[in-house]
């Protein structure tokens, strides 16, 4: 029991205020300026402007970013071992901003005298950068500051939604006025260049604020505090535990079901015959969950996570039903976005505090401080799911025949449209919800937080849970 004790000294931390989960949730803000800008809008800059055909960038977007989710999990085992004066996770959020800005600037700025070889090239490298160094270091850092910062369980389901309040903010505004502000910096590269530097800065500045701001508070200490965790270790707690593997598998699904942000763009401008319509296809499945995750917490706190997020997804197939059969129809199809947003709402909300949990339930477990390394999942995740979902954009649109440019596409690219937006999504949220239904740790997490703010963890924990 001593021992246990001294492997983490694990106190209840004190409330957060409310100027400090917003100067947190800024920080999600600046990384969709990077990363959502990328996944909306990379396949439709790199066949209508840089030249490059959509089947070889969903390839190297697939390459880039399935071998990226998995080193995730070295990432997070850095930030367990970082010692700065910062603290462990505000470093790498603080330094990597910068650079995060400038490679996103210079990712929409293809060289048009580079051959299509060179393009190929360039695009990814820059890419490969983005997502395998200075995104998964932001990222992973950032997202392991819900555990950092505090271990209470209701501002750990609020950092959630005010991120992600903050994060669909970023996410509507880009959807919405990207391609507006593209043709208002004069169209073409010019245009593209343009909102490429304004979405730089609104990349960094942000996240540098978070870095910078907010305070860990909740890092677990080792019994030597010079000794570092070594990577095989923390990589073995944390795939032989159920609940890694679930919610690692939920955060896949998750960015799995957004490519409907990125074929959004193709739908309103071939499907519906009007690209204008694409900001109000966005706010129509963004506005209802930024308001929504304002009542997230209460709500996830009556009714628990597991009930909460299901009925949600209920909710949500109910609307992919009804934009099955409305799939042309304007109004139906937005009234369709408007209740699926609802319906995502406690699953977006209660994310964060499920990995939160999850790294609890692995530290009682194994003892094994792992607060950054299981924050990795939410980057692996999201890193396999939107490489495989930009993969599927490019392969379908080329299997379909999409033509660049073209008045009128095939039928086979309106067909392709009409699966990403729809029935694609559909089949992930089914599957979310069988996965929710097997994440059955709420009934005992109340006894593995007592444990660990006890002491008792690892051969030391409750053995009857």
């Amino acid at each position: 029991m001593e021992s246990a004790q001294q492997e983490r000294n694990y106190k209840k931390t004190q409330k957060l205020t409310m100027n400090e989960k917003l100067t947190f949730g800024l920080g999600d803000f600046g990384a969709n300026y990077s990363w959502t800008f990328i996944a909306s809008f990379i396949t439709i800059y790199m066949t209508d402007t840089a030249g490059i055909g959509a089947g070889i960038i969903g390839t190297l977007i697939l390459i880039s970013r399935v071998a990226d989710g998995f080193t995730d999990l070295y990432m997070g085992k850095v930030v367990d071992n970082t010692k700065a004066k910062m603290g462990k996770a505000k470093p790498w959020v603080f330094w990597t901003a910068p650079i995060l800005g400038i490679l996103t600037f210079m990712l929409f700025n293809v060289p048009s005298s580079f051959g299509q070889t060179g393009k190929i090239v360039y695009v990814f490298l820059i890419y490969f950068l983005i997502s395998a160094l200075f995104y998964t270091a932001n990222n992973v850092a950032y997202s392991s500051l819900t555990s950092f910062m505090t271990n209470d369980k209701k501002d750990r389901v609020s950092l959630g939604s005010i991120r992600f309040i903050f994060a669909n903010v970023a996410v509507l505004s880009i959807n919405t006025f990207t391609v507006l502000l593209v043709d208002a910096f004069g169209g073409g590269q010019q245009g593209w260049t343009f909102v490429a530097a304004l979405y730089a800065l609104l990349c960094a500045i942000p996240l540098m604020a978070t870095g910078w701001f907010v305070k860990e508070r909740n890092v677990a200490e080792k019994k030597n505090k010079e000794e570092k965790t070594a990577f095989l270790p923390i990589v073995k707690v944390l795939i032989t535990n159920k609940y890694f593997i679930l919610t690692f598998v939920l955060y896949l699904l998750w960015y799995l079901r957004q490519t409907e942000n990125g074929i959004r763009v193709y739908y309103a401008t071939y499907v519906l015959d009007n690209p204008d319509l694409m900001g109000v296809l966005s706010v129509a499945a963004l506005l209802p969950m930024i308001i929504g995750l304002f009542f997230a917490p209460k709500f996830v706190g009556k009714f628990g996570i597991k009930k909460s997020v299901n009925a949600g997804l209920i909710v949500s197939v109910i609307a992919y039903v009804i934009m099955i059969f409305s799939s042309e129809n304007v109004t139906f199809l937005v009234i369709g976005l408007i209740i699926n947003a609802i319906g995502l709402v406690p699953l977006q909300g209660a994310l964060t505090a499920i990995v939160a949990d999850v790294g609890d339930l692995v530290y009682w477990k194994s003892g094994v401080p792992v607060q950054g390394s299981v924050f990795s999942l939410t980057s692996a995740g999201m890193k396999i799911g939107q490489g495989i979902t930009s993969a599927l954009v490019g392969w379908s649109l080329a299997i379909g025949g999409y033509v660049a440019g073209a008045t009128m596409q095939t039928d086979g690219a309106t067909i392709a449209m009409k699966t990403m937006m729809i029935y694609f999504p559909l089949a992930t949220v089914i599957l979310m919800f069988i996965t929710v239904a097997l994440l059955n740790y709420e009934k005992f997490i109340p006894k593995v937080k007592e444990d660990i703010e006890n002491g008792y963890v690892g051969e030391a924990r409750t053995k009857n849970l």
